[in-house]
């Protein structure tokens, strides 16, 4: 099971001071530790090195990825900290915060971000299935289906079960959903339509780069 709390941009920026028990316990006898990458730049400095070349967009995005691994590896109880929440979703809601503190230090920001989404996390392991509908494709976990059918079911979109299959009925379910929040009707759980469902409000929006 996911474990989820309404996503509100704000709220990241609120606890942008706040760091993750993790990196309380893994550094030295005083709590200092050395960030690497992009850790120790500033906010102000990360956008201008995203607005100035698409490599950097990458190397963001790889740094990204490389700590939310040993964040996954390292933080108890958890099997994927972000488990619906794609890369380019990822690096949006750095960037909006960063938007929003300029003067912080990226590790902060990202820290915060992990401590944010830390009650969303996926706890157990879960098998991923491809979602497939017409040219529309993406790669979930059951479990993360599971909580899709189960906020369809309480919507009243959805007869049944929460079982983890994508059939007829739940594709149906779902394009009704996007239908009714004026989105695009793709029939699969997309990145717009799983923050709406599971996240509590829109995503955040790509800004430049």
């Amino acid at each position: 099971m996911t474990r989820r709390v309404p996503i509100v941009i704000s709220m990241l920026a609120a606890g942008v001071m706040a760091l993750a028990p993790l990196s309380a316990s893994a550094a030295d006898p005083d709590g200092r530790f050395a960030p690497r990458g992009i850790g120790p730049v500033t906010c102000t400095q990360f956008l201008q090195a995203l607005d100035e070349r698409q490599e950097n967009v990458f190397f963001a995005a790889g740094w990204l990825e490389g700590y939310l691994t040993a964040i996954n590896q390292f933080l108890d109880d958890t099997f994927d900290i972000a488990p619906w929440q794609d890369t380019d979703t990822i690096l949006n809601l750095v960037r909006n915060n960063c938007e929003r503190n300029p003067d912080q230090r990226m590790f902060a920001i990202v820290n915060s971000m992990v401590e944010f989404l830390s009650d969303q996390r996926l706890t157990r392991a879960s098998d991923r299935t491809m979602v497939e509908h017409g040219e529309q494709r993406t790669l979930i976990y059951r479990a993360v289906l599971r909580d899709v059918q189960q906020e369809l079911i309480n919507k009243g979109l959805l007869d049944g079960s929460a079982d983890g299959q994508f059939g007829a009925k739940t594709r149906a379910a779902i394009e009704q959903f996007q239908q009714e929040q004026n989105i695009a009707v793709t029939g699969i759980p997309d990145q717009m339509t799983l923050w709406l469902l599971l996240g509590g409000g829109t995503p955040p929006q790509p800004q430049g780069g």
